[in-house]
């Protein structure tokens, strides 16, 4: 696939949540955006449970609070509670 780079403008309060999700997740800021853009268009994406939501969230405010938990451990954690 052939890809192009894009240089985008950003209010803050959006690049912090992109900051912030990537953080958590550990992907880049051109996955976190790309995914947003198919999510707007309308193109299939993956899209988590509620309990997946809800430990995101709390992981973001961890992340705000100086601390973090690794994704792959979360991630873990969902797949054993299924």
């Amino acid at each position: 696939m052939a890809v192009r780079k894009v240089a985008i403008t950003l209010p803050e309060e959006l690049f912090e949540i992109v900051e912030r999700a990537r953080a958590v997740e550990h992907r880049t800021r051109s996955e976190m955006i790309q995914e947003a853009l198919r999510t707007h268009f309308g193109e299939a994406v993956y899209v988590p449970t509620d309990e997946e939501r809800r430990q995101l969230v709390a992981a973001l405010d961890e992340q705000t609070q100086g601390t973090t938990r690794d994704w792959g451990q979360v991630r873990a954690q969902l797949h054993a509670e299924q």
